[in-house]
Formats: C-alpha cells, structure tokens, sequence
C-alpha cells in the first residue's frame, strides 16, 4: 500500500481503538498511531518515512523490504517497552498504528508474513498496490474516518 493508505488505515484504527482506550490527550494518541502506521515501511529504501528521517535508510539494507519490520514481532515489542518500560500508554497507539500498516499491507498481493522469521503465517489479499482498487480503499477508509469523527 502507498504512505496515504497507510495514514489513513492508522487512523481509521486509532479511531475505532478509543472506544476502548482512553488515553489522557486522544488528539496525542491519535497521532501517535499516525505516524506509527508509517514505521514498517522504514525498510523501504524509498519510502515516505524515510525521505522524512533519512537515517533510517540502513533498515532496508539489514532488513529488506517486508521481513522482520513487517511481522507482529515489532509492534509488540515496541507496545511492551513503551507501555511497561516507560509506563506511557501510548505505546498501545504505537501498536495499533503499526499493527495497521501490517494489516493493509495483508490485503496487498505482495502480502506480508506476520511471524518471520520463525515460521510462514502469510497474509495476502487482491489489492495491487498503486491501483485503482488501493485509491477506492483509501477512499472508503477515508469515509470511515469521517464517519468516527462526525458521529
């Protein structure tokens, strides 16, 4: 998926998570898990993030694009230093934020597997990324934002 999608699935699952989070500043939370949704693409060498933080670009030489950066091992361990070792809540925001790029990324037919290296548990949809169907995605994601937001 492109950075745009990304954003907007990270919202999306910041949005729906407030119902059961409640974090002292949502608008902080919220963003938090934003940006969050951007992280996994850092071992992209070409990737929104890393035009932004350009010392991130050794994560795609270590890495390569979708292997460790892009499995359920890096969210939760971030979730867990954050949460317990800094005692903030928004290491939850970071989780959801990042454990949505994992999840649009699932929908791709590039797909991602959630548990490399240690085994294959891959996901993969139909969307092509940079499609038409990817821009009705982020549409309808879109709307969905506006939807939380309003109502």
């Amino acid at each position: 998926m492109m950075y745009h999608t990304h954003l907007a699935f990270g919202l999306l699952f910041a949005l729906l998570a407030l119902a059961f989070i409640n974090p002292s500043n949502k608008y902080l939370f919220i963003a938090v898990a934003v940006l969050a949704a951007l992280l996994p693409d850092a071992d992209h060498e070409n990737s929104k993030i890393n035009s932004k933080i350009p010392g991130l670009r050794f994560l795609s030489k270590v890495f390569g694009h979708r292997g460790l950066l892009h499995s359920i091992w890096i969210p939760l361990a971030l979730w867990l230093i954050i949460d317990f070792g800094f005692h903030s809540r928004y290491g939850s925001a970071v989780f959801i934020g990042y454990f949505s790029h994992l999840v649009s990324d699932g929908l791709t037919k590039a797909g991602i597997n959630m548990v490399h290296p240690l085994k294959q548990l891959r996901i993969q949809g139909f969307i092509e990324t940079g499609s038409v169907l990817e821009h009705l995605v982020f549409f309808f994601v879109s709307v969905l934002c506006v939807i939380l937001v309003v109502g």
